[in-house]
């Protein structure tokens, strides 16, 4: 028996916080974590447990940001 897809809404907004563009990630309305450009280099942060991780793009910290949040979702 199959199970039926799960409809999970995910937005992203964009803010500029001290001079730096940051994409707030927010799933059903909820903030799970933020991509922060800082120069050329994008950092990832989930705000649950703080832990942040190194990404080469903002769509590549997206990505993290989303997985680790699925992964260590309760």
């Amino acid at each position: 028996m199959s199970k039926k897809d799960k409809k999970i809404e995910v937005s992203v907004k964009d803010i500029e916080r001290r001079h730096q563009s940051v994409q707030q990630i927010f799933i059903g309305g909820r903030l799970i974590g933020e991509v922060i450009t800082d120069n050329d280099r994008f950092k990832a942060l989930l705000t649950a447990d703080q832990s942040e991780f190194n990404a080469r793009s903002q769509e590549e910290g997206l990505e993290i940001v989303l997985q680790q949040y699925h992964l260590h979702q309760r």
